[in-house]
């Protein structure tokens, strides 16, 4: 395909292409430890905002994976040790956190993100990246979505 060509495809098509082989790459990644991405996504969610309710949780990935597939990620990790429920201290609802272990693995896998990232990323400028993701942003509002959605 020329590069002609490629600049007439249209954005549905780099979006999806992004992000089968972003999904692709990540899992080829992380196989070594058996790990999805979206096995990641909930344990880098659970990082970064120390417990959050199976809800929560969901609303994040409900574009990626269903409410099935989604609760076998969460029993999948319960098993391994790496996060536990517990009573929301305030809510009583439950709520996930990481285990010591599953902080430990997060570090592991970390350390393998990161390399993705860094090869998605080359040549693109922080202010490249910062304009992609505002104009997408602004293509999900525009459809009436949110892009609280879509962070």
């Amino acid at each position: 395909m020329t590069q002609d060509m490629k600049l007439k495809l249209p954005i549905g098509y780099w979006l999806k292409q992004a992000d089968n082989l972003l999904t692709e790459q990540i899992n080829k990644a992380h196989a070594t430890h058996g790990v999805s991405r979206f096995d990641w996504q909930v344990l880098n969610t659970l990082k970064d905002v120390g417990s959050a309710s199976r809800e929560r949780m969901f609303e994040t990935l409900q574009t990626f994976v269903d409410r099935s597939h989604f609760n076998g990620i969460l029993t999948s990790l319960v098993e391994r040790g790496w996060i536990e429920p517990r009573k929301g201290p305030q809510s009583g609802v439950e709520e996930f956190q990481l285990t010591e272990q599953g902080e430990r693995q997060h570090e592991v896998l970390f350390a393998t993100q990161k390399e993705v990232r860094q090869r998605a990323m080359q040549g693109i400028s922080e202010a490249e990246y910062a304009t992609v993701i505002r104009v997408l942003q602004q293509i999900v509002n525009n459809l009436g979505g949110t892009s609280e959605e879509s962070g």
